[in-house]
């Protein structure tokens, strides 16, 4: 079975152009729509994090928004004329070591682009009226708001990108409930006569102010009044009235202790703060993603980059099912997945908004004080980098994540490599340990320098830059010519049955490069067991990397007849070949 009706994918921000991008590299055909006449002109969000950049380059297409972003490597909070917190960025794990700061607009821009290279295009002034569905198709009403006409079109499956006040949510019957934060928030994008490419927060008693640097001397100031009398250096504030420059100016010199310098604002706005969560993410054939499913405070700025996540969290699986290599039952896994993402950072950014929004003098002081003291232990700094960068998403608990992994009392007594009388190689306590501590299924694979057949210095990242599956296949640090050949008849079983889904790579430390290996199609020399280090592969074991670049299953040691169960629970196995 292949695909005979178009995706409708209702809203084109970057939640939706993220989809659309990842639906054009799978071959699946959609389309895309907006109400709105143009693209946004302003900034909005302003930044993309290390785990979106890991995955827009796994994408291929990374490269335009590093040319375009600024990085920034650093966060820096003052209290009392003193800094009482600095997070180094260069600690988080991740060959992208910042936040990005890039305007919203700018990604749109850059996401549209990659669809129109494509010969895509956005269709605009287009709304969503309504839909219904069956159980092989969804039938939308849309308005062209330019000439009033009403179409009736069959999609296969709908993805409603369509925003906080979504029409896709809301015809759905999904509850959206929470509340909005009593703070009154501004924000203005101007020029600032300070240097930099770091993140600056100062907390006064007054109230807080943050710069986030754009580049070229721009940055992002956002401040809050208090709800029940909102003021600046005494003097009332209405939010009714537009924010000026002097305004900004007084705030900043109230709230940093001296004056700045401040010019050519490009957007200057109030805003109010909303925290509401959809009860469902999927009905049938119609998903909800971005701020359609969850919105939240913009306290870490992960609110855009989680909407694109959930898009190839859903991309993924919505073309395997579309190509009729997998059941419907794989798209209940986008829900089961992204749900608890979402509520893990509406908890989290709820409770980073009330914590820097304290009030009472004596709350201040003690936040200050433990910022100070907890923001020096390293691992709370790995623990807020990890969060902070979505580099510590994980989804250990989905249904998707399977491993196969001996106990522990199998391996006591145990040299590190040992094979029984049928052949297989058992790992030793010591392998068995380390392969524990090393990422589990559900995490994200995470990255490591590595050769290839040529010599050529790599990144395992760009092995695992496909939208295949990918299987990594490791010996471990003693060569193993049995464990070799049994790498050979994977592959080879691999390759029959799942051909064109799944990648294979087998990955040897480079001082066993000079064994006569089997003609594999793909192998990884680790120079220094950086990988194998990092994957607890001291014997030999396999991981299967997801389309979206998590760890979807793994077993120690390497188990054709158990990565075949696990496959089994993701394809149609009659339909791709077995």
């Amino acid at each position: 079975m292949t695909q005979t009706k178009p995706v409708l994918i209702v809203g084109a921000g970057p939640t939706g152009l993220t989809l659309a991008c990842d639906l054009l590299r799978r071959g699946i055909s959609f389309r895309i729509i907006d109400q709105s006449q143009s693209a946004t002109t302003v900034s909005k969000a302003i930044v993309i994090h290390a785990r979106t950049l890991e995955l827009l380059e796994n994408m291929g297409i990374v490269e335009p928004f590093l040319e375009n972003g600024l990085p920034v490597r650093g966060t820096n909070f003052y209290a009392g004329g003193k800094r009482i917190v600095h997070l180094n960025m260069d600690e988080i794990e991740s060959h992208y070591k910042y936040a990005l700061a890039i305007p919203q607009s700018k990604t749109e821009e850059l996401l549209t682009n990659v669809l129109s290279a494509s010969g895509v295009k956005v269709d605009r002034n287009f709304e969503l009226l309504d839909f219904s569905q069956t159980a092989d198709s969804v039938l939308a009403t849309i308005k062209n708001l330019e000439t009033g006409a009403e179409e009736k079109l069959e999609y296969s499956y709908l993805a409603g990108c369509d925003g906080a006040h979504s029409r896709t949510r809301k015809t759905l019957g999904f509850s959206f409930e929470g509340a909005e934060y009593e703070e009154l928030f501004g924000a203005a994008d101007v020029a600032c006569d300070i240097q930099g490419d770091e993140m600056s927060g100062y907390l006064s008693e007054h109230g807080n102010v943050i710069f986030f640097p754009f580049g070229d001397g721009r940055f992002r100031i956002i401040f809050e009044l208090p709800h029940d009398n909102p003021q600046i250096n005494g003097r009332p504030v209405d939010e009714n009235e537009p924010i000026t420059l002097a305004l900004v100016e007084e705030v900043v010199k109230e709230r940093v202790g001296r004056a700045i310098k401040i010019e050519d604002p490009h957007w200057l706005s109030w805003f109010k703060v909303h925290r509401r969560f959809a009860d469902g993410y999927r009905k049938g054939r119609v998903f909800i993603l971005g701020d359609a499913a969850h919105i939240h405070s913009p306290v870490g700025g992960v609110g855009m980059n989680t909407g694109m996540q959930d898009s190839i969290n859903l991309g993924w699986k919505l073309a395997l099912c579309l190509k009729g290599l997998s059941d419907d039952s794989l798209l209940d896994t986008y829900e089961e997945e992204r749900k608890k993402v979402g509520q893990s950072v509406l908890k989290g950014t709820h409770m980073a908004t009330k914590f820097v929004t304290f009030r009472h003098p004596v709350a201040v002081n003690l936040r200050n004080s433990l910022m100070h003291i907890l923001a020096s232990q390293e691992l709370v700094q790995q623990r807020i980098l990890r969060s902070g960068s979505l580099t510590g998403v994980s989804y250990r608990s989905s249904s998707l994540s399977w491993e196969c992994h001996p106990p522990i009392d199998d391996s006591l007594g145990r040299t590190l490599r040992l094979s029984d009388d049928d052949g297989e190689e058992k790992p030793g306590l010591g392998a068995w340990i380390e392969f524990a501590r090393a990422p589990v299924a559900g995490d994200r694979a995470l990255d490591g320098d590595c050769r290839n057949e040529r010599g050529d210095e790599r990144r395992l990242c760009q092995y695992l830059s496909s939208e295949r599956f990918q299987l990594l296949l490791f010996d471990g640090f003693v060569a193993s010519p049995d464990g070799y050949q049994g790498f050979k008849r994977i592959e080879e079983h691999v390759n029959k049955y799942f051909k064109n889904l799944i990648d294979v790579h087998v990955i040897v430390p480079e001082a066993n490069g000079v064994l006569d290996l089997p003609n594999y199609n793909s192998v990884i020399y680790d120079f220094d067991r950086i990988l194998h280090k990092t994957y607890g592969a001291s014997s030999e074991c396999l991981y299967l990397i997801r389309p979206d670049g998590y760890i979807g299953f793994r077993s120690q040691p390497a188990s054709l007849d158990d990565l075949v169960k696990y496959l089994s629970g993701v394809f149609v196995l009659s339909a791709v070949g077995s």
